[in-house]
């Protein structure tokens, strides 16, 4: 069954750097589910998304794409735990508690990364995720995230 929206296409009022559809300068990364406890992202470094050498892939950049495609998973399971569908009612809020990267070997920046994150535990105040990056084929990065439960007033509008 393909699924449509991305998960970052369904949370409402994203503006995000790294996910939100809504920022315009953003890296706009898609996330859909693989599986009751997997998740799945591909994304297509930019030329200026180079470290220092212009043929890798800036490890600002790498944390931030593991990092959100980890919390939007987090944020489509707290919903799946609620039996609704992703923007549904009252909106489910995750935010990051914890994040830890292990950069294993340079990223090419001239090929697309695949993203795959697994969810290794699912409470209503956390849920906790490790996430490998590859490039090529090979595996690059992995990162263990905690995503916890915040409350919606943390994304009310502030004029």
């Amino acid at each position: 069954m393909e699924q449509k929206n991305s998960f970052q296409d369904q949370i409402p009022n994203n503006h995000c750097f790294g996910c939100g559809p809504q920022n315009k300068q953003g890296l706009k990364i898609h996330s859909y589910w693989n599986g009751e406890n997997e998740s799945v992202c591909s994304f297509t470094p930019q030329p200026h998304h180079s470290a220092g050498p212009l043929h890798f892939l800036n490890g600002g950049i790498i944390s931030t794409i593991i990092d959100c495609h980890c919390v939007c998973t987090a944020i489509a399971k707290g919903y799946q735990m609620r039996s609704r569908e992703i923007g549904m009612g009252e909106t489910v809020w995750f935010a990051t508690g914890n994040l830890d990267i292990t950069f294993l070997k340079p990223v090419p920046i001239d090929s697309d990364v695949k993203l795959i994150a697994s969810i290794s535990e699912a409470k209503d105040s956390k849920v906790m995720l490790s996430c490998e990056l590859f490039s090529d084929g090979d595996l690059c990065c992995q990162g263990t995230v905690i995503a916890v439960k915040v409350p919606n007033k943390w994304f009310e509008s502030r004029s």
